[in-house]
């Protein structure tokens, strides 16, 4: 099996880090979440990789990448991905799997570089109507854990001065990923104790209402081979009222989540939903034998 680990890749004005495992067509590309690192891919990319070849890179200011120069909206993400995968030497078309934010990126790059697209797996995605949910009359979920509120917290930490922000970061690290392999824990805390990092996550979201404007500027829609994997209603309702978000807040927000989930089949007339039973937002930590399912399933569909 060839594998190339590490490597730096042009992507226009910078290089960026990517790391590239297994052999064979088509190639899987996966574009992590707002805040995502390609090391919180680590284990599937490894799985996957004894199927096909499959590339994991970190964007513009996150992890091992160096800052980007150029504003941080869908379409300068999508050209840098772009460029970087014309730069690897390894063809097209790709197979592009997009978590959250992350399906954004990847709803956008589908509809500016069609002819590079064998198919799409959505993972819980966000999409361009994202913005309905801060019109929810939910009022303890938009002001704790809504994208604006977590946002505005994150702006306060970036306030502070440096060893202030890396002892309240640390906890909240330490028990976000607590249960997940050490080696992979300890790489995904000692990037996100960087303040730099969340400036980066600001940038993204602070420009994710262009990304909106852009992915809805563009009508096209290739008929490529799509799956949108879901989240469990019922896990995020258990979760929301650990948190303390009152039930009747939580079902409102899930019943918009699912609506849009489902929405997203329109990108293509050649979709598939499913419903990830288990599985709370990140279902590529809480179910990633469904995420590996369906990119080997699309992998071998495509092969024909």
């Amino acid at each position: 099996m060839n594998i190339i680990e590490g490597s730096y890749i042009n992507a226009g004005k910078k290089n960026l880090y990517v790391k590239i495992l297994g052999e064979g067509f088509p190639a899987v590309v996966i574009e992590p979440a707002w805040g995502g690192l390609s090391s919180e891919w680590q284990e599937i990319q490894y799985e996957l990789s004894k199927h096909t070849t499959v590339i994991t890179y970190d964007r513009a200011g996150y992890g091992e990448s160096p800052k980007g120069e150029l504003q941080r909206d869908g379409k300068h993400i999508a050209t840098e991905l772009y460029t970087m995968l014309s730069n690897t030497n390894i063809r097209e078309p790709y197979i592009f799997v997009g978590h959250s934010a992350g399906g954004l990126y990847v709803q956008l790059y589908v509809k500016m570089f069609p002819m590079d697209v064998a198919g799409i797996i959505l993972v819980d995605s966000i999409t361009a109507d994202n913005e309905e949910f801060d019109k929810l009359d939910v009022q303890t979920y938009q002001s704790t854990v809504s994208f604006p509120a977590r946002m505005a917290n994150i702006r306060k930490l970036l306030e502070i001065d440096k060893e202030q922000f890396s002892a309240q970061i640390l906890p909240l690290l330490q028990n976000l990923y607590n249960g997940m392999a050490d080696d992979i824990k300890q790489q995904l805390i000692a990037y996100q104790t960087e303040q730099d990092f969340y400036q980066t996550l600001i940038d993204e979201y602070d420009a994710s209402f262009e990304t909106y404007k852009q992915l809805k500027e563009i009508k096209m829609l290739p008929n490529f081979p799509l799956k949108v994997l879901c989240r469990d209603y019922k896990v995020m309702l258990d979760i929301s009222k650990q948190i303390g978000i009152p039930e009747e807040e939580a079902r409102a927000v899930e019943e918009l989540w699912l609506k849009q989930s489902k929405n997203l089949l329109n990108l293509s007339s050649n979709s598939e939903f499913y419903l990830v039973s288990d599985s709370s937002h990140s279902i590529h930590q809480t179910r990633p034998d469904a995420v590996i399912k369906a990119v080997v399933d699309m992998v071998e569909k495509v092969r024909g």
